[in-house]
């Protein structure tokens, strides 16, 4: 008795199933070996499909990013900090403070530098021109009060105008500067002027600096006019001014500036 050996040829449902395996095997490698470059763009791919895992790391740089792509609402809170930036482009928030002083810098890294504070400065205009009359009692302009505990460089520019002066008069206009109760710091100075005959009105101003020591009270800066005329009828004279007030670091003895 011979023995055979049995054998069974594919059925055709088996050849089509391999058939379809090697293709689907053939062109997932021929994909993936033979894809044109730029060929998978947003199109392809489908919304958060491409996720952290699969970037590399430094792969994604600027010249890789359009200008604006990335706004705050692609950013997570906290996701940018001091390791993500360029410390020498981006200062970080300011911590010290100072007690005394101001501050004169501020460092990248929030550290502040801590200086002498700049003096404060005061100023007054009058608001309207004051009349001056023909009297020995200076009218007085413009005031302006002044903290105690510095010392001030004071300036003042009394503006004067002079009408219906008649011939041959000689009008003296005198202004005094004062600041405090130091007599030393007081300024005074004049201005005189000839008329002739058909005089027209007269304008100038009359620049007063003075220097005030510190006083532990408050002090007053004051601008005050008078007027003299040679003869006849006074003319009218009106004069308003400005007083500009600065906080110096030292000044021990008062003086009139020149």
């Amino acid at each position: 008795m011979h023995l055979h050996r049995l054998r069974r040829r594919p059925s055709a449902s088996m050849v089509v199933a391999l058939i379809a395996l090697f293709a689907a095997l053939g062109g997932v490698g021929y994909a993936a070996t033979y894809l044109p470059a730029n060929s998978v763009g947003t199109a392809q791919l489908r919304n958060a499909s491409v996720t952290n895992h699969k970037i590399l790391n430094g792969s994604v740089g600027n010249f890789k990013l359009s200008f604006g792509a990335v706004g705050p609402r692609k950013l997570e809170n906290g996701a940018v900090g001091t390791a993500q930036v360029n410390s020498s482009e981006v200062q970080e928030r300011v911590t010290g403070t100072c007690t005394s002083g101001a501050m004169t810098s501020v460092t990248t890294t929030g550290t502040v530098t801590c200086g002498a504070a700049p003096g404060q400065e005061f100023d007054t205009s009058s608001a309207s021109a004051a009349t001056v009359p023909a009297s020995t009692t200076p009218t007085p302009i413009a005031s302006e009060p002044l903290p105690g505990g510095s010392s001030y460089l004071v300036i003042a520019n009394p503006y004067v105008h002079i009408s219906g002066a008649t011939a041959g008069q000689q009008v003296t206009v005198t202004c005094t500067l004062a600041a405090g109760p130091a007599t030393t710091a007081v300024q005074t100075r004049s201005w005189s002027v000839e008329t002739g005959a058909g005089a027209l009105g007269e304008t100038n101003s009359i620049p007063l600096e003075v220097t005030a020591p510190s006083s532990t009270n408050s002090i007053t800066a004051s601008v005050a006019c008078a007027q003299a005329v040679n003869t006849g009828t006074a003319p009218a004279i009106t004069a308003s001014t400005n007083i500009n007030a600065i906080q110096t670091a030292s000044n021990t003895t008062a003086t009139a500036s020149r």
